[in-house]
């Protein structure tokens, strides 16, 4: 299983889960087999015409799920459509949020858990306007 982590830096497994999964210019993938960690650009800071369609994640990628503190509607509806979970992040690391994955306590993203209906960080959500 391969999962993603919009990440403000690569520092691997201590690298911290950026709060908002649009805006991340880095993602890591961890492959849980293997334990390799690969580092991809996100497709919307390369290409301004991009739109909503944030990040690098299709089928033939192989990501099976994207781990994230919050995500637009935008967003999470492409990785609904790219068969890729969405999990909360619930920690600050990806490593912190690695173990709980592993240990069954990440709880996916449900469909109206979207930063748009908060729109401030004090609410739970980004702080960025969508």
């Amino acid at each position: 299983m391969k999962i993603a982590f919009p990440v403000k830096e690569d520092k691997g497994l201590d690298s911290l889960v950026n709060d908002h999964f649009g805006v991340a210019e880095l993602f890591l993938v961890v492959d849980l087999e293997t334990g390799e960690i690969q580092p991809r650009t996100n497709q919307k800071i390369e290409n301004p015409n991009a739109g909503c369609k944030t990040g690098i994640f299709d089928k033939a990628e192989s990501v099976d799920a994207v781990v994230t503190k919050c995500i637009g509607d935008g967003g999470q509806r492409n990785m609904h459509s790219a068969d890729i979970r969405v999990y909360a992040a619930q920690k600050d690391t990806v490593g912190e949020n690695l173990e709980l994955m592993k240990s069954g306590d990440l709880k996916l993203f449900h469909m109206f858990d979207l930063c748009q209906g908060k729109k401030n960080k004090k609410e739970g959500g980004c702080g960025h306007h969508h």
